[in-house]
C-alpha cells in the first residue's frame, strides 16, 4: 500500500476538536488528532505516513472500526461504508497544518 493513501481526511468535528485541547487541561503538553484512514491500513503504516506527510512521529496511535449501519433509501435498503479511524497521540505538542498536504 502506498503511503499517501493511508491517511484519507482528517476527521473534524466537537469531539475531535476538544481532543486536541486535552493536554492543556492536563497540564501537558499531549495533542491528540483524528483521522480517517484506509480500511487496510495498521498502526504502523499510520505512523510511517504521518512521518512522511508532517515530519512528526507520533507516541501512540489508536485505531477503531465501525461498520456500514443500513439505512432506507427510497424505500431500498442501501449500506453505508465501513470506515476506519485512528485517534492520533503526540507527546511533544505537535501542530499539524492540514492545509500544507
Amino acid at each position: 500500500m502506498n503511503l499517501e493513501n493511508v491517511i484519507l481526511s482528517p476527521v473534524v468535528t466537537e469531539k475531535s476538536q476538544d481532543l486536541q485541547t486535552i493536554g492543556e487541561r492536563l497540564g501537558k503538553r499531549t495533542v491528540k488528532y483524528t483521522f480517517k484512514v484506509h480500511n487496510d491500513a495498521n498502526k504502523t503504516l499510520i505512523k510511517q505516513a504521518l512521518k512522511k506527510m508532517y515530519g512528526v512521529v507520533p507516541s501512540a496511535v489508536n485505531v477503531s472500526v465501525f461498520r456500514g449501519k443500513m439505512k432506507k433509501f427510497r424505500n431500498m435498503p442501501a449500506p453505508r461504508p465501513h470506515y476506519k479511524k485512528a485517534v492520533v497521540t503526540f507527546a511533544d505538542g505537535a501542530n499539524l497544518d492540514f492545509a500544507k498536504v
